[in-house]
């Protein structure tokens, strides 16, 4: 399922480009000593613009299951750090991104080897967005998700009352 209309990394010349160092600061936070979850599992943002990301894993033992294709796990949260991504483009720092509920088909095997995935947001407001993700992987579409995300002010962010 190719074509080089569709191929990974094509649907970014669709979105317009940021300015350079707003670029490099979400390109930084997300690259440079990731402590978090996307450090861990070695997601790296290749290209942001506005509202739109592309990130890329390489697929190896840890994001696999047994059978040597990447667990669902990873590709799932590849997709989900994509979007959070492509949002910081749109609603800038200081936000919240939280996923309210995702949807994940997967077409093929995701073998062994470089994965990207391309995030855009399709729509937001000040309070929520609604985003799609496509992976690519051996140059093949492998899966596709669609989300649905919260947006809050960190500084209305509070932990529950006990």
């Amino acid at each position: 399922m190719t074509s080089p209309e569709s191929d990974s990394g094509s649907r970014g010349r669709d979105f317009p480009a940021l300015a350079a160092a707003a670029r490099q600061a979400i390109l930084d936070v997300f690259n440079v000593d990731n402590p978090y979850f996307p450090g861990h599992c070695g997601f790296r943002v290749a290209d942001v613009r506005h509202g739109y990301a592309r990130l890329e894993v390489e697929n190896r033992t840890e994001t696999s299951n047994p059978a040597g294709i990447m667990h669902g796990g990873a590709s799932f949260g590849l997709a989900d750090t994509a979007v959070a991504a492509a949002l910081i483009t749109v609603c800038g720092p200081g936000n919240a991104l939280l996923t309210i509920e995702m949807k994940i088909n997967y077409l093929e095997p995701i073998f062994p080897g470089l994965v990207t995935a391309e995030a855009w947001v399709v729509r937001h407001s000040r309070r929520s967005a609604y985003a799609e993700v496509d992976i690519w992987s051996a140059g093949n579409l492998a899966a596709r998700a669609s989300t649905t995300y919260m947006i809050k002010p960190l500084g209305e962010m509070r932990p529950p009352a006990t």
